[in-house]
């Protein structure tokens, strides 16, 4: 039988392992592998960054070795590292800098006001004032220019909406930015669709304050079980300077797949940093798409034809529709195998759930968004429609290969709680949202392993294999058995990336 060749060289590579003594053995566990060859084990070795063997603690017991460091879990299970294919790690790493609009105490605009006072009497007159996570529907509406002016007189005003797709600004900020791009500066001061002109003109944050930001996401990341994510803000290689060297000291340890811009040069591997898809934004207003159906097109057949995979962001069903007729007409040889994704597919007509499938298109969605921001859904859409939105059973069953994704910090990073919503479809106040979406334990589980994996075009991450990455997790309680509200808050004891331990309880 002919083997691919991830199996020929796990399989070559899990017999030069068995040489050498296991630098971990990990026993009386519960070990889920993911893997359909060996689905489940009591203990699993690991040495030089590879699974070295899985199977009963006698068996294992055996490879140890004078300097093996041996972990009894206690009958915890041991997972696959989760994955998740689409966060903003950048953003992450600049929200413990930046002011937080949904912070404590803040529960309307005058709070929110008090509060932009409180951060403007910090800051020398002139700097930015740079906030996130601004929610109308947590504030009852949103503030308005003036208000701002007077909250920060002496200082520019960027709030970014919770969507990260607009900013809320006052006079100062509006002034500015009017005089670059237009903008009436006398507008009430939510401005939509200008987001990289906003953060061209703020401007970075210090290297010192991002490096920092980004060693303490990392931590954060990996302490909720994750050893492999995608940054979904698709950068040039220079602008990944500041994670590529915390990589190289060792200070970041997750893998990273960063997504590039149409256009940009493709650069190589190196070590846990990948290129990841050419990531394509669209934006729906009123006056259409930005960019138009035809330019859309145009962009996806240049980063497939460079051989890129390719990832369109994609929310509402004009954007789907203007997706799927560029993704059809790609010639095949440019479509087939390639692990194209569509990114949210927040509204999915049921006519289009087969021509997904039909594309070989994967869905890159966010089951935590039903439950974080579900309630507001429900508000918004009634009818048929709300079965429409972050489907997931319906687009499994007819074939669409399905990973699940944080968005982060447009909802909180746990991919414990995006599993947790796949199986309920239950909104934080309690009402379900598309009951007929709902996926069962190892289905929610797969969002963000092997599915998580698959859309990361590495599919020997997300399962556990001899030969394979040690990339695992020991985790209390075991998410295919446990209720669901018990696996939203699971305990992570231990992350291993590539045999090394990034995260310890």
């Amino acid at each position: 039988m002919l083997r691919s060749r991830d199996e020929a060289e796990g399989s070559e590579a899990a017999s030069l392992l068995r040489l050498t003594a296991a630098d971990w053995l990990l026993e009386n566990a519960r070990v889920v592998t993911l893997d359909p060859h060996r689905p489940a084990a009591t203990a699993l070795a690991v040495v030089g960054g590879r699974i070295l063997a899985i199977g009963s603690r006698v068996e294992v017991a055996r490879l140890a070795g004078r300097r093996t460091e041996r972990l009894d879990c206690r009958g915890a299970t041991v997972l696959p590292g989760l994955v998740d294919p689409h966060l903003h790690l950048y953003a992450l790493a600049a929200s413990a800098a930046n002011f937080d609009c949904a912070g404590p105490g803040i529960r309307n605009v005058p709070d929110l006001l008090d509060a932009v006072r409180a951060r403007a009497r910090q800051l020398p007159h002139g700097v930015w004032l740079r906030g996130e996570g601004l929610d109308e529907r947590r504030l009852g509406r949103l503030p308005t220019a003036s208000e701002l002016a007077a909250a920060a007189p002496h200082h520019p005003v960027r709030l970014r909406h919770r969507s990260r797709h607009a900013s809320v600004l006052n006079r100062r900020a509006l002034a500015l930015l009017g005089s670059a791009e237009g903008v009436d500066p006398r507008a009430p001061g939510l401005v939509a669709g200008a987001e990289d002109a906003l953060s061209r003109m703020v401007g970075p944050l210090p290297r010192a304050v991002l490096e920092e930001g980004l060693v303490a996401t990392g931590r954060r990341l990996t302490a909720l079980g994750l050893t492999a994510i995608a940054d979904a803000t698709p950068r040039t290689h220079a602008a990944l300077a500041p994670l590529r060297r915390l990589m190289a000291a060792g200070s970041f340890p997750l893998r990273v797949y960063a997504m590039r811009p149409p256009g940009s040069a493709p650069w190589p591997p190196a070590g846990a940093l990948n290129p990841g898809p050419v990531k394509i934004m669209v934006e729906e207003g009123p006056r259409g798409l930005r960019p138009a159906p035809a330019v859309l097109a145009r962009r996806i057949a240049a980063a497939a034809r460079s051989g890129a995979q390719v990832a369109v962001h994609s929310l509402g069903a004009a954007t789907l529709v203007a997706a799927l007729a560029a993704f059809a007409a790609l010639p095949r040889r440019y479509r087939v195998g390639r692990r194209h994704r569509l990114e949210h597919v927040a509204e999915c007509p049921p006519p289009l759930v087969r021509t997904i499938a039909t594309l070989g298109l994967m869905v890159v969605t966010n089951p935590a968004f039903v439950h974080w921001r579900g309630d507001a859904y429900r508000a918004e859409t009634a009818g048929t429609a709300r079965r429409w939105l972050y489907r997931a059973r319906s687009l499994a069953a007819a074939g669409v290969t399905l990973a699940g994704a944080s968005d982060a910090p447009v909802v909180p990073p746990s991919p414990w709680v995006g599993v947790a919503a796949a199986r309920t479809r239950r909104t934080a106040a309690g009402h379900v949202l598309g009951r007929g979406e709902r996926l069962g334990a190892a289905d929610a589980l797969a969002l963000f392993t092997t599915g998580a994996a698959e859309a990361l075009a590495a599919p020997a991450l997300g399962r556990l294999a001899a030969g394979g990455p040690a990339d695992l997790i020991v985790v209390e309680p075991d998410p295919l058995r446990a209720p669901p509200d018990e696996v939203a808050d699971a305990r992570v004891r231990l992350t291993l990336v590539a045999g090394k331990v990034a995260w310890r309880a």
